[in-house]
């Protein structure tokens, strides 16, 4: 199935927004990189990164970025294939498992919501949840 352009779009938002709060490396144009937490993103695409390292080893606070500098941005995180666990979950949870691409998120019963940084929603279905994905994680060696 061939995406849209503005479903592209909204994709690859969705994908630079779930890198927040994630380790990233920057490249850029002047021939620079650093490596820090990607910290905020704007509607342009400049950057900024917290706790960031320069390849020379200069340790900075904040590093803003302007958009037209990015050459590409790394994900030094290995990342959880949410997919598969919607194929794990399925299995303890039959008919309940959705799994979203867009957000790269598993919802569990339409109240549990699960993605890379952990499970969102309160109760026994939740807290279940909480133990299926962390059985997952110790699975692939992430937990």
């Amino acid at each position: 199935m061939a995406l849209t352009l503005a479903e592209s779009s909204k994709r690859f938002v969705a994908e630079l927004n779930s890198m927040i709060g994630r380790e990233v490396q920057v490249v850029l144009s002047t021939g620079e990189v650093y490596r820090g937490v990607l910290h905020a993103v704007d509607s342009q695409l400049n950057i900024a990164l917290a706790n960031a390292v320069s390849k020379t080893g200069e340790r900075y606070t904040r590093v803003f970025v302007m958009h037209r500098f990015v050459v590409h941005i790394d994900s030094i995180e290995r990342r959880i294939d949410m997919r598969e666990f919607a194929k794990y979950a399925e299995r303890i949870f039959p008919g309940m498992v959705k799994y979203i691409e867009e957000t790269n998120t598993v919802v569990i019963g339409d109240k549990v919501r699960v993605s890379e940084i952990g499970v969102e929603g309160a109760g026994p279905l939740a807290e279940r949840a909480r133990q299926v994905f962390e059985e997952f994680l110790k699975s692939k060696g992430l937990g």
